[in-house]
């Protein structure tokens, strides 16, 4: 593989990212918007710790607080105490939320299913076969190791 293929590749999937923002702009005022991908994690894994959560989208926890006290206000979700340890919260769908995230997802789907009308379902497949796979590559790649720091450097005699 070449720098310049993962170059234009970077340029698409930044691409993918603007219409991921352009797809929430069509859903309705007053739904979960950001957070429609909390909600639907929600809808998947029941009730979540917060630290949980900001691992999953792999996030600050305070970026997931955010959007979860959003999501509260508009009563799709409430928080719990953790009885075992009163430092940290769980996180759990109320009925509101169920049904947000999914007239929300739907509307989405929706409108990614017009947007992609002259696709067949063999590339929509693909597609998502592919990104699921860049997804894994990530998870599974090991992080280059740590450049030393000058400091680090001079007392090794580097």
């Amino acid at each position: 593989m070449s720098d310049d293929s993962c170059g234009e590749l970077l340029v698409q999937l930044n691409r993918a990212g603007a219409i991921i923002k352009k797809v929430k702009r069509e859903l309705p005022r007053g739904g979960p918007g950001a957070g429609l991908m909390v909600l639907r994690t929600l809808c998947s894994c029941g009730e979540v710790r917060i630290g949980e959560l900001a691992e999953l989208f792999e996030v600050d926890q305070s970026v997931i607080s955010r959007h979860i006290a959003d999501l509260e206000e508009r009563g799709f979700v409430e928080r719990t105490q953790n009885p075992r340890d009163r430092r940290s919260w769980y996180v759990r769908l109320t009925s509101d939320g169920e049904r947000a995230a999914e007239e929300s997802f739907q509307l989405a789907r929706h409108v990614l299913a017009e947007t992609l009308h002259d696709w067949t379902e063999e590339e929509i497949a693909e597609l998502t076969r592919l990104l699921a796979r860049l997804r894994t590559s990530f998870d599974t790649r090991r992080p280059p190791a740590a450049p030393l720091s000058r400091t680090a450097a001079g007392a090794k005699g580097i």
